[in-house]
């Protein structure tokens, strides 16, 4: 039997389904409660309807936000298809209504990036292709002949290798000087937290960056495979626990750590769950199928060329930049978790090159503060916003503008320092990868 044919037999097998069922129900209600809170606080207003002009992602562009209606429409969409894909009802027309959904909201601005939005749209597509509403679902309450006890192995595989992925890279960004033998940024984020009960006085102690910095680059190259591991899943996701809590309560960082931890569980078997339920007395069945769930060929081939993209996309910063960190050529989509602290500052120059006149613009004019934060430190909103202060200025009927910036920026505790070429015309760089080339080198 070639290797293969063994790797697509192994993926075919049999396997139960539960893991996958309690994953699609935790993913599901998580993310209704997230875009309730979203509503809840205000978010829709703040990024999507009140800023003047939003920060696009290269080749999305044509991504933009409706009225206040229709955004409230949106978002309300993607609770209520959370919420069946939570219950498993609809779950085909659910799973795919939150993956466009979710994806849309998140492609409208690119200042509100976070790395487990991206996570969450690339779980719900997952989602789409997998038959998680085959058991433990309204949809097999009302349609029992479509009742499954197992589905093949790739089905449950797909989201761990895709948890795998988040922890695996986001330990290899951290393999940098700036971490390990510096401690930064943790030295400056813990050193604002020693006022925290309990723990405050550990804080506050010179070797905790370091102690926090290597232990965290070390559960992140780890974890995946421990959870892997029968002997060593009930200590590994013991370790999730503690750490994803600890992030949460020191760093607050939003969903992130809810979404690991939750997420995580599809790597409990069937058997392991029942030796959890054995406590309260409880018991699943574990039962096999009248018919056997079919994979099509070209599924498995799709799937193998999704995972080689995920493996090697977030690898093109190395190719891209020298300090990646610094310039954020790759930086998105890459998984470079909580590696840096960076701040910066943006005044814009337009000149009027036909009579030379010239004019002060402060992005706060146009730009909400997270808007303008974000802008400051990255190079390809500082381009963006110079195309659009160009574009202002063509409204006025001043055509032939030349727009120059005096951008700052510190990187993980170090002074202040010039960011980009402050005499390069922003207005004449054609396209956004161009902006790279003036980037200042890090002192």
């Amino acid at each position: 039997m070639t290797a293969i044919k063994k790797i697509t037999t192994f993926l075919v097998k049999d396997t139960s389904i539960l893991p996958l069922a309690i994953f699609r129900m935790a993913f599901g209600f998580l993310m209704c409660f997230s875009m309730i809170r979203f509503i809840y606080n205000g978010w829709i207003e703040k990024c999507y309807i009140n800023p003047e002009f939003h920060f696009t992602y290269q080749f999305f562009n044509w991504v933009q936000p409706f009225n206040v209606k229709g955004m409230y429409f949106i978002v309300v969409i993607a609770a209520i298809s959370a919420l069946c894909i939570g219950l498993g009802l609809l779950y085909r027309v659910a799973t795919i209504l939150f993956f466009i959904s979710f994806t849309y909201l998140e492609l409208i601005e690119k200042s509100w990036y976070l790395n487990h939005y991206y996570f969450v749209s690339l779980v719900a597509f997952l989602l789409i292709l997998v038959p998680a509403n085959r058991n433990f679902s309204l949809d097999v309450k009302l349609l029992i002949s479509r009742k499954l006890n197992t589905v093949p192995n790739w089905s449950v595989l797909i989201f761990k290798l895709q948890l795998a992925v988040v922890y695996i890279f986001g330990g290899i960004a951290k393999l940098n000087t700036d971490w390990l033998v510096n401690a930064q940024p943790l030295t400056i984020w813990l050193k604002a937290k020693t006022n925290i009960p309990i723990i405050g006085w550990l804080l506050n102690n010179d070797i905790a960056p370091y102690l926090f910095s290597w232990s965290g680059m070390l559960y992140d190259l780890t974890i995946p495979f421990l959870l892997f591991i029968k002997k060593t899943r009930p200590t590994a996701y013991v370790f999730v626990i503690i750490f994803h809590v600890l992030t949460y309560f020191l760093f607050n960082i939003g969903m992130f750590p809810w979404i690991m931890i939750f997420g995580s569980l599809v790597f409990i078997s069937h058997n392991e769950w029942n030796n959890i339920l054995s406590f309260i007395g409880k018991k699943i069945p574990q039962q096999t199928n009248k018919t056997c769930y079919k994979t099509k060929p070209i599924l498995l081939g799709f799937l193998t060329l999704f995972f080689t993209f995920q493996f090697l996309f977030p690898l093109r910063s190395h190719f891209l930049s020298n300090n990646v960190l610094w310039t954020e050529n790759g930086f998105r989509f890459s998984w470079q978790v909580m590696i840096m602290e960076k701040n910066g500052s943006a005044e814009f120059t337009v000149i009027d090159k036909l009579n030379c006149k010239r004019w002060k613009e402060y992005p706060k004019k146009h730009l909400n503060s997270i808007q303008e934060t974000q802008m400051s430190f990255q190079p390809d909103m500082i381009w963006q916003y110079a195309q659009f202060l160009k574009q202002e200025y063509a409204k006025k009927g001043i055509i032939d503008v030349a727009v120059f910036v005096d951008a700052r920026a510190s990187l993980n505790g170090r002074v202040s320092q010039k960011f980009i070429d402050p005499k390069k015309d922003l207005a004449s760089l054609n396209t956004i990868d161009e902006i790279y080339n003036f980037v200042l080198k890090l002192k």
